[in-house]
């Protein structure tokens, strides 16, 4: 693979991201689902915990990692149908490693205000790790892991 090529991949894959999080945020499925590869498999396990707490399943839904487009995308709806959302990504460090796969890490703020339920608010802070799959003519994600740094909770 030429640099063109790559840094091409790079701008890609920045696109790629962008679009995750604007059709979280607007609750464009359609959208969202073409993000992903179709063996996709996201883990948001911990999502909603601040990293300095004790872990605790009543607090962490999120046990199993769905596996597959339409599991990721009825999770992320499902999480996201009482809320108003606002994700951040920032300083993406993507590694090319062939002309069709590539990983990356980025550093990720998110906003997520509840309608109704004990929490009003949740800030967090933290990063992305991502795999990307070259499929169909496009860049997609076909890995995601979100690791938190800190959770702050604000308390209906």
């Amino acid at each position: 693979m030429d640099e063109i090529a790559r840094l091409n991949a790079v701008e890609d894959i920045k696109r790629l991201k962008a679009l995750y999080f604007r059709a979280m945020d607007t609750k464009q499925w359609t959208q969202l689902e073409d993000v992903f590869t179709q063996d996709a498999r996201c883990d948001f396990r911990g999502a909603l915990r601040d990293p300095a707490e004790p872990p605790d399943a009543a607090d962490d839904p999120l046990g199993v990692p769905p596996e597959g487009r339409a599991a990721i995308i009825a999770v992320i709806s499902d999480g996201l149908a009482n809320t108003r959302s606002v994700h951040h990504g920032h300083m993406p460090e993507i590694i090319v490693e062939s002309a069709d796969h590539a990983r990356g890490i980025w550093a990720m703020e998110d906003r997520l205000t509840y309608s109704s339920g004990p929490i009003r608010e949740i800030r967090g802070f933290g990063h992305y790790h991502e795999t990307y799959r070259f499929e169909a003519g496009k860049w997609r994600i076909a890995t995601l892991r979100l690791t938190r740094l800190r959770v702050d909770k604000l308390q209906a």
